[in-house]
């Protein structure tokens, strides 16, 4: 079992290193073309947001790949910065266009995925997978 594990920490490092490489990405956008185009602070915030939570879902898969039992106080941990988003982003960060309507809804389905993760992770602290 601790071969799921470690694979699902390996998964969950990699989403972190690519979420983490869009916020470069984004971040280098905003300096080039802050100047003429300032973003709106709604999508500042979410990109100060989404940088949190992709480190959180990085430090959690590094933490199951290495099968810690900090595992789980990290899985909660980005597990909450993604609620936190989600909640925040229905108010006050609302797409508006198709694109951007079915990017969150991807969001949304990724969060119900991390959901279940997170679950797995319990389980496996509760079966004494994780040290």
């Amino acid at each position: 079992m601790d071969w799921a594990a470690r694979l699902l920490g390996a998964f969950y490092i990699f989403a972190g290193l690519m979420a983490l490489k869009q916020a470069v990405f984004n971040w280098r956008l905003e300096r080039t073309f802050g100047a003429l185009f300032p973003p709106p602070p709604a999508e500042r915030a979410a990109d100060a947001i989404l940088t949190i939570g992709a480190v959180t879902v990085l430090v959690s898969g590094l933490a199951l790949a290495g099968l810690s039992h900090w595992s789980v106080p990290a899985f909660l941990t980005a597990w909450t910065v993604q609620a936190g988003y989600l909640t925040w982003a229905q108010r006050w960060y609302r797409p508006l266009t198709e694109d951007a309507a079915q990017g969150r809804r991807q969001t949304v389905h990724a969060f119900g995925l991390y959901t279940l993760a997170v679950a797995a992770v319990m389980a496996w602290e509760h079966a004494g997978v994780l040290d």
